[in-house]
């Protein structure tokens, strides 16, 4: 899938603050995925792997990273 940014992280997440806190792996993207969303409102937040996206309170997206414990 084509994103509109050119990412150095693997894994990034949706930093609104009114959102659920997802974590998605661009190495795994899904149509169902909001990356585009995401990135429209500029609330990108990278992360270099997802144990440090976990440690920030993220969850594993349940579409790009279903076998993650905790994917939601």
């Amino acid at each position: 899938m084509g994103h509109w940014g050119n990412y150095s992280a693997r894994y990034v997440g949706d930093a609104n603050p009114n959102r659920k806190r997802h974590v998605h792996d661009l190495a795994n993207e899904k149509r169902s995925c909001s990356i585009h969303g995401i990135e429209w409102a500029k609330n990108i937040a990278p992360f270099q792997t997802k144990e440090e996206a976990y440690a920030s309170g993220y969850k594993p997206c349940i579409f790009c990273m279903p076998y993650e414990p905790g994917a939601d």
